[in-house]
């Protein structure tokens, strides 16, 4: 019985605060509307103090908003100009892409709102998504010697995640910085001068670190497409391999012979490089953003070490399996989220001119 005077305890306790949040919310709300009868009636002195308990602990952010854009034009109209600063800074704490416009708000505000600004110099983002990574073939090396042997490469799949930073040089260019992880694969089939066939799996896990420049095309304000590119750094810090071969001369079927997971660290270039170039676009969510891009990354460096793997304790001499020299290109599709580092502040350089052509239009 106790137990369930308890639980009937517990809910009458969560009803009753959701009850005081929402007739909080409904008396702020209400306070705000009386503060804006106020200001319409030309009655000034009065707002500050009429909207300050709930600015200190009741309005939600939308609430924020217009409250301090409403108190921002008491100021103004009070000449006084560090109060209106003080609140124009705190309608873009609330809403950093607010923008007054001349066809809406009075003018003066219009005119304030020019010598600020809440464009983040930041932003923070996080990705994942897939890849597959074609190979790009420097010279082919048979271990039997011989020059009728067929090599196919065939992409597997793999994926990624990571995350980056973005600094902005203006609204529209940003410098970007990455950190990766990348796990990609791809397959060798080499059909040799006896008709065995020989499929080659090989894994990497990298690390990478690409560096380059975003454009953004500022379009319509919830979708922003971009592009983007640059050099990227690229640490391979484990790769494994397998060899199947199939032997096809057994009788009238054929004999499949498996080898062991070997670790082929030694035998690949650790540090490798590649140019990357892709596409995507910036979905609007509240203040943040959704994304999904395209990136390709082109190989600049021979994955495999010229001593390749010809070595007497190498897969070749078992299997009869040798690396061709190649590069590993990168194709990936990623979807992400970026959070703006907004940041509320006053410009040094004023720009005015929008404002005027901005009265002209509307005249028009």
């Amino acid at each position: 019985m106790r137990f369930y005077k308890s639980i009937l305890g517990g809910l009458l306790l969560f009803s009753a605060s959701h009850a005081s949040v929402f007739g909080q919310a409904t008396s702020c709300e209400e306070q705000l509307s009386a503060a804006t009868a106020e200001f319409e009636a030309g009655r000034f002195y009065g707002i500050p103090s009429m909207l300050k308990p709930c600015i200190d602990n009741g309005f939600t952010r939308e609430q924020r908003q217009r409250a301090f854009l409403l108190l921002t034009q008491a100021y103004l109209l009070l000449d006084d100009p560090i109060g209106a600063d003080n609140s124009y800074l705190e309608v873009l704490r609330a809403n950093p892409e607010f923008l007054a416009d001349t066809a809406r708000d009075q003018i003066d505000l219009v005119y304030l709102s020019k010598r600020f600004t809440a464009a983040p110099i930041f932003s923070l983002s996080a990705h994942i998504g897939g890849n597959f990574s074609p190979v790009s073939v420097i010279q082919t090396i048979n271990a039997s010697g011989e020059d009728d042997v067929q090599n196919k490469y065939q992409f597997r799949l793999g994926w990624q995640v990571g995350g980056g930073i973005d600094w902005h040089l203006s609204e529209r260019i940003a410098v970007t910085a990455e950190l990766n992880y990348a796990f990609t694969s791809y397959k060798k089939e080499q059909l040799k001068f006896n008709n065995d066939l020989e499929e080659f799996v090989d894994k990497q896990n990298w690390l990478s670190v690409p560096l380059g420049a975003k454009y953004t095309f500022l379009i319509r304000e919830r979708i922003r497409p971009y592009v983007f590119g640059g050099y990227a750094f690229n640490f391979l810090f484990s790769d494994k391999g397998q060899i199947t071969i199939s032997k096809r001369d057994v009788g009238e079927g054929s004999l499949d012979e498996s080898s062991p997971e070997f670790s082929f660290n030694s035998y690949r270039t650790k540090l490798n490089t590649s140019l990357f170039l892709g596409v995507g676009a910036k979905y609007k969510i509240g203040i943040d953003f959704l994304f999904a891009e395209m990136r390709y990354n082109a190989g600049l460096t021979n994955v495999v070490k010229p001593t390749t793997t010809y070595g007497a304790s190498g897969p070749a001499v078992e299997y009869g399996h040798v690396d061709d020299y190649l590069r590993i290109n990168n194709f990936s599709i990623s979807v992400g989220y970026v959070k703006p580092l907004y940041k509320p502040r006053k410009l040094k350089r004023v720009k005015t001119k929008s404002v005027l052509k901005g009265i002209k239009q509307q005249e028009k």
